[in-house]
């Protein structure tokens, strides 16, 4: 259902971690939303942002929305500062939902 994240180098063990840690429901959503999805990683990775794994992992929601909400949310923030704090301590990614 989710190998479709293998495009984006993520992990077979990284897998088994996000069908553990999440609900039927949000891997289905993940799965219909995979377009969006990979853009949002790959986004991710253009930032620097080396906690994907983590956050697909336990913030599966970031990964639900489309890539112009995503980007939306981002662009009120200082995006040098939030990626070094997130890759620090990924749960301050909740910044952007305030």
């Amino acid at each position: 259902m989710i190998d479709f994240l293998k495009q984006v180098d993520i992990k077979e063990e990284v897998l088994i971690e996000i069908v553990k840690n999440n609900n039927p429901s949000s891997l289905s959503s993940l799965s219909i939303n995979e377009e969006e999805c990979l853009k949002i990683i790959n986004y991710m990775k253009e930032m620097g942002l080396t906690c994907i794994d983590e956050l697909l992992i336990n913030r599966i929601d970031l990964f639900l929305s489309s890539f112009d909400k995503f980007v939306k949310k981002l662009s009120k923030f200082n995006i040098p500062v939030l990626v070094q704090l997130t890759n620090t301590d990924y749960a301050t990614i909740d910044i952007i939902n305030e």
